[in-house]
C-alpha cells in the first residue's frame, strides 16, 4: 500500500490535520537520542520558547518551581559556566513575569505556562510493529498520549493486549480515513524539566514550519 515510512507519515500527517482540525504537527522532533516521526496538539497555551537549553529547564522544576522563595545558592550549579547562564536565564524570566530576583534571592510570581496540556508522539512503522512500539515507549517520558501507526494490511498482526498493558495506542493508516484502532490513556508526564523542554524544541520547530507556509 506504502511504497516507504515517509509516504505513510504523508498520509498520516494529512490524516490528523483533517480529523483533529490542528496544524500544530510536525514531523522528525528529536528528544535526546530519539526522534519521534510525527507530534501534535490540537491547542497552544504560549508562544514563546522559554527553555531553550535542557540544562535551564532541569534547573528551574529541580531547584525553582516548587518553591514559593528559594536562595540561588541553594540551586546547586557546580559548573560556573552553566551557573552564569543559568543567572542569565532567570534575569530573562523575570523580564517574562515569572519570577522577581532580589540579590541571592529568587521569588516565583507565576509558574511557566505549559505548551500545551496533551502532546501526542507517534512512532510510525510500515509494518514492524515490535520496532514502533519499542521506540514509542521512549517518548512516555515527555508525551502525555503515546501511539504506534501501522500500514493498515498489517495491523491484524499486532498484540493490542500488549499495547494495552504499555499504554501505547495504534492508529491504523491506508489510502481511506485514519482509523484509531487502539486508544492510548491521557497521561501525566512526570518529569516536567524533559516535557517542557522537548515541548518548546516542537514549539520552535512549528514555528520554522509556519515560516514555510
Amino acid at each position: 500500500m506504502f511504497v516507504n515510512e515517509k509516504e505513510l507519515v504523508e498520509k498520516l500527517v494529512l490524516d490528523l490535520q483533517d480529523r483533529f482540525d490542528t496544524r500544530y504537527i510536525v514531523r522528525e522532533l528529536r528528544g535526546g537520542n530519539n526522534i519521534a516521526d510525527v507530534v501534535y496538539t490540537t491547542d497552544i497555551h504560549r508562544s514563546n520558547v522559554v527553555f531553550d537549553e535542557y540544562f535551564n529547564a532541569y534547573y528551574y522544576f529541580n531547584g525553582i518551581y516548587n518553591h514559593k522563595r528559594i536562595n540561588f545558592d541553594d540551586v546547586r550549579i557546580s559548573d560556573e559556566k552553566v551557573s552564569k547562564k543559568f543567572h542569565h536565564f532567570l534575569r530573562e524570566l523575570e523580564e517574562l513575569g515569572y519570577v522577581k530576583i532580589d540579590g541571592n534571592y529568587i521569588t516565583s510570581i507565576k509558574k511557566v505556562d505549559a505548551v500545551t496540556k496533551n502532546f501526542i508522539a507517534i512512532e510510525a512503522k510500515i509494518s514492524d510493529w515490535r520496532a514502533g512500539l519499542e521506540q514509542a515507549l521512549r517518548y512516555k517520558q515527555y508525551a502525555n498520549e503515546v501511539y504506534v501507526a501501522i500500514s493498515s494490511e498489517y495491523i491484524s498482526k499486532v498484540d493490542k493486549k500488549l499495547f494495552r498493558e504499555m499504554n501505547i495506542g495504534l492508529m491504523s493508516v491506508s489510502k481511506e480515513k485514519l482509523k484509531i484502532s487502539l486508544r492510548a490513556k491521557k497521561q501525566k508526564v512526570e518529569k516536567l524539566d524533559i516535557q517542557y523542554y522537548i515541548t518548546d524544541r516542537f514549539l520552535k520547530q512549528l514555528q520554522l514550519v509556519s515560516e514555510e507556509w
